[in-house]
């Protein structure tokens, strides 16, 4: 038996609503009249944009694209306004092509600029919380200033804020943050859960300490098993660091995704540990990281992923709009750019940071001299990770010094004995990752032994360090207090903190000097066995 249906086009909106409906309703549920139903149809594919940043510290102004060599000056990337606008020109153009985005950003938000030192990072925080993000991990920078003062800010400011492996010390949550949350993009649920490094007491605020701080493989593990019914799939955003986040992939196995930061490592297409595709996008917001997610149409599993860093130069981001963020960034930058712009000096030479095993740096040398000149010690030590940026040659301006020394460290000066800083110096050298110093006032000779390395010799001003006598030890405030694991410097009782800077003694070396050179040799030395 055949149907047909014919009307005209005056009839056809009343036939639609009273006839046409139900009878192609009967149609689709039991098929055509003598005919066997077919199977249902397969559920389709259905794409995520996964967008991620990490390690902003505080730039929310573009920066020169130094690796762009052809042209000078070089033009300029990133900020905080254009990772707002890219993900606004993202989102726009999602909902055209029916996609759907999720927007992530894995740690240290405020720390190392002029702007997020306001208020001790609270307009960043403020900041941030307006630029779209879906959730942000917690990183170890939030902590510089104490819990109480990271708490504040996050009683201050509504933002998705997620930390699942660290606890109050009642066992609580740690308050205004979550340790996941569950989120639906393109049909499928997933679990957002914050990992940070464990390592964060030992390289940020003592009071970070009074924490409690769990395993992350343990609390990913753990949780996982908790939300197998809540979600579809788990997805870490970790501020562990990379080789942190691949012995992660490798503890807790089946991971599609950890997107990640810390390390400030650039991974343009992602890194795979096994089957899990490690992500993070360098560091300062020069871009943002994309993943291009296919999910399965019936479980809303991933089944295929392509990642890769966009960087964010002006015409990336035509289009998309930010106003608030903006406002908010112009807002911050003015209350800053009058004192930072001024120009405190200049430098005869490059001064660059080493990364180089057994090897001091220019600018590790001049900082380092410059702390033994003004506190008048005996040898100074400087840790390599709080010189925060490399000095061109030319004029410097007060933010240039700012650049390298971000952090508000004052210099102490410790009294010790020589036997325990020669000690102090061979836990540094013949641990199993070396700890690498910048130093003035001395020359430190090390050896290969076997796997590792060991200290043959330590001259201060030009003399063997003589156990029996006491030594003038000058260092940040940081380390003084037991910072990067160097604990027995905080035990050291006899102690003068003079309050003063180290950025500002760095300022006042160059507008005394006009013109500063550092010494561009090593004060390690490697002996060959």
């Amino acid at each position: 038996m055949a149907i047909s249906i014919r009307c005209t086009a005056s009839r056809r909106s009343l036939l639609g609503g009273l006839f046409l409906v139900p009878l192609l309703a009967i149609w689709s549920a039991c098929g055509a009249i003598g005919q066997e139903p077919g199977p249902a149809p397969a559920a389709q594919p259905r794409h995520l944009i996964i967008l991620h940043t990490n390690d902003i510290h505080g730039q929310i102004l573009p920066l020169p694209a130094t690796w762009i060599r052809d042209q000078n000056p070089p033009p300029l990337v990133g900020g905080v306004e254009r990772i707002a606008r890219y993900i606004d020109l993202v989102r726009k153009q999602a909902a055209l092509d029916g996609d759907d985005v999720l927007v992530v950003d894995a740690g240290d938000w405020f720390q190392g600029t002029p702007e997020g030192a306001l208020e001790k990072g609270l307009p960043l925080v403020r900041i941030l919380s307006k630029v779209g993000y879906d959730v942000l991990c917690v990183g170890n920078h939030e902590f510089d200033h104490g819990v109480g003062q990271l708490l504040e800010h996050l009683q201050a400011v509504s933002m998705p804020a997620l930390l699942a492996n660290v606890r109050e010390p009642n066992g609580q949550t740690l308050g205004g943050t979550l340790p996941y949350k569950i989120v639906e993009r393109a049909g499928s649920r997933i679990a957002l859960v914050g990992l940070l490094t464990t390592q964060t007491p030992s390289i940020t605020h003592p009071s970070a300490s009074t924490l409690t701080w769990n395993s992350e493989a343990e609390t990913l593990t753990r949780l996982r098993g908790e939300l197998r019914k809540d979600c579809d799939w788990v997805l870490p955003i970790t501020h562990m660091g990379v080789e942190a986040d691949e012995a992660l992939a490798q503890a807790v196995p089946d991971l599609p995704l950890i997107i990640g930061g810390h390390s400030h490592t650039l991974l343009p297409h992602g890194r795979h540990q096994g089957d899990t595709l490690i992500v993070q996008a360098g560091s300062k917001g020069r871009g943002v990281g994309r993943i291009d997610v296919t999910l399965d149409g019936a479980t809303g599993k991933p089944i295929a992923m392509q990642a890769q860093v966009v960087n964010l130069f002006e015409d990336t981001v035509a289009g998309g709009e930010a106003p608030e963020v903006a406002a908010l960034c112009a807002e911050v930058q003015k209350e800053t750019e009058a004192s930072m712009a001024v120009v405190v000096g200049s430098i005869a030479r490059d001064m660059p940071r080493s990364k180089a095993l057994w090897q001091t740096s220019p600018l590790g040398n001049w900082v380092t001299d410059v702390m033994l000149a003004k506190a008048g010690g005996d040898i100074a030590i400087q840790n390599r990770g709080g010189l925060r940026a490399d000095w061109k040659a030319g004029p410097i301006t007060r933010r240039d010094v700012f650049s390298i020394l971000p952090f508000d460290n004052s210099l102490v000066t410790l009294t010790m004995p020589g036997a325990e800083l020669e000690a102090f110096l061979r836990r540094c050298v013949e641990s199993d990752s070396p700890r690498m110093l910048e130093f003035s006032g001395a020359e430190i000779t090390v050896q290969a032994d076997g796997d590792g390395w060991k200290m043959v010799e330590v001259l201060i001003e030009g003399q063997p360090l003589d156990p029996a006598r006491s030594y003038h030890f000058v260092t940040n405030n940081y380390l003084a207090g037991g910072g990067d694991g160097l604990d027995e410097l905080a035990l050291i009782p006899e102690r003068v903190d003079d309050g003063r800077l180290q950025r500002d003694l760095m300022e006042e070396e160059l507008l005394e000097k006009g013109q500063v050179e550092a010494w561009q040799g090593n004060r390690y030395h490697v002996r060959r066995p």
